[in-house]
């Protein structure tokens, strides 16, 4: 139907579309869990899923004598295969996610207030694992051999004295 609309029409009805959204925010989209309100929801709960699932999520400091774009170059190109071929599968990973930390100005806007922070971490790796997999796959023989081969590897990058890792699941207030 847009396409039959002439440009202004177009430009119109999409003008339309941001009204409703800024001037009746609360409308919610159909078949969606969650209200659009601009407000945080209570969380969905793991009923929904499909599978319950964990995210494990590796905050890594790089090494001394290492710089954050040395480290963020190994561990986008290299780090991955270090594991060897079927390595994620091996581990049950669903998702994996790498953050890489910014050197903008804004970071002092946004720590603004929190005084006594730990040093920023350089990076943060996020596997996604199926919990029963986590709980049944990973203590066995095969996981930990891969998970070892990836350890291996950090040792190259990452300061684990400086770093940390948590295991957790997460609760969406606002997807």
């Amino acid at each position: 139907m847009i396409k039959e609309l002439s440009n202004f029409n177009k430009r119109l009805a999409l003008l339309n579309v941001l009204i409703l959204a800024v001037f009746m925010p609360s409308l919610s989209i159909a078949g969606s869990e969650y209200a659009t309100s601009g407000a945080p929801q209570k969380p969905a709960t793991e009923e929904h899923a499909a599978k319950p699932m964990v995210k494990i999520s590796y905050l890594m400091s790089r090494k001394a004598g290492m710089t954050r774009e040395q480290f963020l170059d190994y561990w986008s190109n290299k780090h991955p295969a270090a594991g060897g071929e079927g390595s994620f599968e091996a581990l049950g990973v669903k998702r994996y996610i790498q953050t890489h930390t910014l050197d903008i100005p804004e970071r002092k806007a946004v720590v603004s207030v929190r005084t006594g922070l730990l040093p920023e971490f350089d990076g943060v790796a996020e596997l996604w694992v199926e919990r029963e997999f986590l709980e049944k796959e990973w203590p066995t023989e095969k996981v930990q051999d891969f998970i070892k081969k990836f350890y291996a590897d950090e040792l190259n990058f990452v300061d684990w004295s400086r770093s940390t890792i948590l295991v957790s699941k997460e609760l969406v207030y606002m997807p």
